[in-house]
């Protein structure tokens, strides 16, 4: 009966011994990856355009929104060759993407215009499209990604500073 009432309430006592292990990890090299990210990305670097921070990074946005006129110009961040030019009215709407020097690239979305074209080269001087309201979009600005061998980076960590948006007075 007794045993029949322990095996009901889900108790069973352990009839080993169990000793306590610790683990202990150890990190294998001792630097900080958002530093060798940034000082390995080529430069100089400049804003695409001036403007304020609209959206930040995060999981769910893997890019940075930089508000500005509409029909302003849009520059690269840095040298590079324009890998891909795609035009559309869904999600970056109308978007070029640019290949940089050590894996990098980046992808400049929701240009009203295009002025580039797919492997031409550019430096930071050049303006490859003007600031639009293409694909999903609440207002004008440029939503700016930067991938580092393949995965997203959040680019306030390589960029020059960005005024923060203006309060409503």
């Amino acid at each position: 009966m007794i045993s029949a009432l322990i095996f009901l309430t889900g108790y069973f006592p352990y009839s080993t011994f169990h000793p306590i292990s610790i683990s202990t990890a150890y990190a294998e090299k001792n630097e900080q990856t958002d530093e060798v990210i940034a000082q390995s990305f080529p430069q100089p670097i400049s804003l695409p355009h001036s403007g304020y921070l609209s959206s930040r990074f995060s999981r769910f946005h893997p890019g940075i929104d930089i508000a500005s006129n509409l029909k302003s110009a849009i520059h690269p961040i840095t040298a590079g060759v324009v890998e891909e030019i795609n035009y559309g009215f869904l999600g970056y709407g109308n978007n070029v993407i640019i290949t940089h020097p050590n894996d990098f690239k980046s992808l400049y979305g929701h240009m009203g215009k295009i002025f580039v074209q797919k492997n031409q080269s550019v430096t930071a001087e050049d303006v490859i499209g003007e600031i639009g309201l293409t694909g999903f979009t609440s207002g004008p600005h440029t939503h700016l990604e930067i991938t580092y061998q393949g995965r997203y980076i959040d680019p306030i960590m390589i960029l020059p500073e960005i005024p923060p948006m203006p309060l409503a007075k």
